[in-house]
């Protein structure tokens, strides 16, 4: 078992009875509402339907995170952040949160793909090869905001938005700002962020450092991003930045642990996993900018391209007594663009906005496998550090795409807002196993989609919006699930196999989606209070799924996607915000001997609540409590990860320059597991990714 501080237990107990006290003071003040304020649903949006837009008027399903209220609130990173999203949750596999996997209304790839498309600015930071997103690769020292468009979002975005859409909103002129915070398990960061005038040039600079020991053993972590962005051009009718983004990353893998092993020392590795790390540095460079032809049209773009170069060394447990270990050298390569143009419509008799765009992107996969170790636990147990052996295959993955989108929204009352659109997508890939072999595939898809938005209530009082809106979506199989050259020793002939699979198709869906944006001032000028709903249902067919009776990828059939999510956020005078979250996920399967059970790893339940504010007086910080409830972990529905749920809490002060902040994390000190999976060999061995206990940390931020 770990042994803690007295410091980090008193400083726990401290934080939760400065955080009650303060939050109780701030709201007893009776102070006028801040006038200024910001209601969420007035924000301006640019992801729901890529052209700026009010949040309440969209016909989808928006969050929107502002930085200054994550400021106060007890997050350790962007997942952390993401998770006050009604219905957005995050599994951890490394115990502290920094390797997280993104699971949106019952879609959820388990670490090998990803339903969830990442912007940086609308620009996306997917991988080639699997969709997925290194997280440690985000920066957050100029974030200005995150939108969330949560569903479906293939008509304007492509296969990869399927579950949704997060957008990481930069402000490049942001105050000068450096903090440097250290923690449990060795942890230090830093962050650094700078803006000013290069040759009358606007020019911003920043860096990140994060380094930890890791909750568990085999857990260290280090991660560095760096860069910056030249305003080449910069004028009230057009405009062209530079920017460029490097990010360097070395971590170590922990593994799972079976069962047992969680009960009795949790912060272990498995022998099985010693070796298993990844070391990877990527580089990107981008420009982007925007003119406007006339007062009522707005024509924007970018040109981008990104260089990764991966080794990673993993193992694949085939039961609990045996593995395989391979090392994996990749290199990638993605040059993408867009091109749309906005135009405010005057030629009808009432508003109109026409949004059409090109999408185009070029990616290339160079993957080579090298034998490592292979073998029961005493092999493991007794290897020196093996290194690279033998090569044991290779592979070239093109995959080029071309779309076409567009999207009419009109405004025929000022109650009324209609939209319909849709998008057209190209992917063509290609893979070459040797210099002389080649095979290729093409997939189309054509993505419409139908909303109305309807104001039902406009007074000082009281605003609310429903919506309603239907769409098709496509999820195209990744390069690995269709190329991947990995070998897996089995104990029949050929005796070696992959998984991937040349033949798949890509998974389409219907969804129909319908929802709230209310408003009401329950105390004028004291108290208001928003709130969010939103229902859904998804039918997917030719879902893609791994088989064991084929071992390897298969279209295998159709799942339903339906649920509930909601959001309530209060505003009280004195800087004191309360919000509370609930999500109900109904992911079922629609085919074969396990019709009607629920998908394994999705959570039907996830709650989230929490308070943040900022005192007058410079005192500020937050709660927030995180439950998550009946996620089955096999296909049978015969087994159950725990429900668990924990609460972090962060304290801060603000004088001039200077703010310090102290945060606890999971200040109940709950043991848990946020995923698991039975043996796929078929014995009683459950498997689990253990959560780190009560940590904590202490920073400071200097405003320059």
């Amino acid at each position: 078992m770990i042994q803690r501080s007295s410091y980090s237990m008193s400083l726990s107990g401290y934080l939760l009875s400065a955080c009650v006290m303060v939050a109780l003071s701030a709201h007893a003040q009776d102070t006028p509402a801040d006038s200024t304020r910001v209601y969420e649903l007035d924000t301006i949006v640019v992801t729901a339907d890529r052209s700026e837009g009010v949040l309440s008027r969209a016909a989808a399903a928006v969050s929107v995170l502002q930085a200054d209220d994550l400021a106060e609130m007890p997050v350790a990173n962007i997942a952390g952040a993401l998770s006050t999203v009604p219905g957005l949750v995050f599994f951890n596999r490394d115990g502290s949160g920094n390797d997280p996997i993104a699971a949106t209304r019952g879609f959820y790839g388990g670490g090998e793909v990803s339903y969830l498309l990442v912007l940086v600015d609308g620009i996306p930071r997917n991988n080639a090869e699997t969709g997925l997103v290194n997280w440690n690769a985000l920066s957050t020292a100029n974030v200005a905001s995150i939108e969330v468009l949560r569903g479906s979002s293939s008509a304007l975005y492509g296969d990869a938005a399927i579950g949704g859409v997060v957008n990481l909103i930069t402000d490049k002129a942001t105050a000068n700002r450096f903090s440097l915070a250290a923690g449990s398990f060795g942890a230090v960061r830093g962050r650094l962020h700078s803006q000013g005038k290069w040759r009358g040039r606007q020019v911003s600079l920043f860096a990140d450092v994060d380094r930890t020991d890791g909750y568990r053993a085999h857990g260290h972590r280090a991660v560095t991003n760096a860069g910056g962005s030249l305003a080449l051009v910069d004028d009230p009718t057009h405009n062209l930045t530079l920017t460029t983004t490097h990010n360097w990353t070395r971590t170590d893998d922990p593994g799972y642990l079976p069962g047992e092993a969680v009960r009795s020392e949790q912060t272990s590795s498995s022998p099985f996993f010693r070796f298993d790390a990844t070391d990877e540095n990527r580089h990107r460079v981008t420009l982007d900018g925007s003119w406007r032809p006339g007062p009522s049209t707005t024509v924007s773009a970018y040109l981008t391209g990104q260089i990764r170069s991966s080794d990673v060394v993993r193992t694949l447990l085939l039961s609990p007594d045996f593995a395989d270990t391979k090392d994996r050298d990749l290199q990638t390569s993605v040059v993408s663009t867009s091109v749309q143009a906005v135009h405010e419509g005057d030629s009808l008799p009432f508003p109109s906005r026409l949004t059409i765009g090109v999408d185009a992107s070029l990616g290339r996969v160079d993957s080579r496998y090298y034998r490592y170790l292979t073998g029961p636990l005493p092999a493991y147990v007794a290897a020196a550090s093996p290194g690279r052996g033998p090569r044991d295959a290779k592979g070239r993955n093109d995959r080029s795409t071309l779309a076409a989108f567009a999207q009419y929204d009109v405004t025929p009352v000022p109650a009324l807002t209609l939209s319909i659109g849709g998008r057209l997508d190209r992917l063509y890939d290609t893979f070459n196993p040797t210099d002389d072999e080649n095979a290729s595939t093409t997939h189309h898809a054509f993505s419409p989609r139908a909303g109305v938005n309807v104001r039902f209530a406009d007074s000082d009082r009281h605003t609310g919006h429903v919506y309603a809106s239907v769409s098709r979506s496509f999820k195209a199989p990744t390069l690995d699930q269709l190329f991947d050259q990995r070998s897996t020793p089995v104990p029949f002939p050929p005796f070696s196999i992959t998984i991937s699979n040349g033949t798949l198709k890509p998974q389409r869906g219907t969804n129909v989606e319908a929802g709230l944006y209310d408003r009401i001032a329950i105390i004028p000028g004291q108290w208001t209070a928003e709130l969010s709903l939103s229902a859904y249902r998804i039918d997917m067919k030719d879902e893609v799924d791994f088989s064991l009776q084929q071992f390897s990828y298969v279209n295998l059939g159709k799942s339903r996607h339906e649920g509930v999510e909601s959001g309530l956020k209060m505003y009280f005078p004195g800087g004191l915000t309360a919000f509370a979250n609930y999500a109900y996920q109904s992911a079922t399967v629609e085919f074969g001997p396990f019709a009607g059970n629920y998908l394994k790893s999705i959570p039907r339940d996830v709650l989230t609540g929490g308070m943040h504010y900022r005192h007058a007086s410079g005192i500020g910080g937050g709660l927030m409590l995180h439950a998550v409830r009946r996620i089955f972990l096999d296909d049978a529905n015969a087994s159950r990860l725990p429900n668990y749920t924990t609460l972090d809490a962060r304290l801060s002060y603000r004088t001039g320059r200077f703010t310090v902040a102290a945060e606890v994390f999971n200040l109940t000190d709950t043991q848990y597991s946020t995923t698991g999976f039975p043996d796929p060999a078929g014995s009683e061995v459950v498997f689990f990714y253990p959560a780190a206990e009560r940590s904590a940390r202490l920073g400071v931020t200097v405003d320059f």
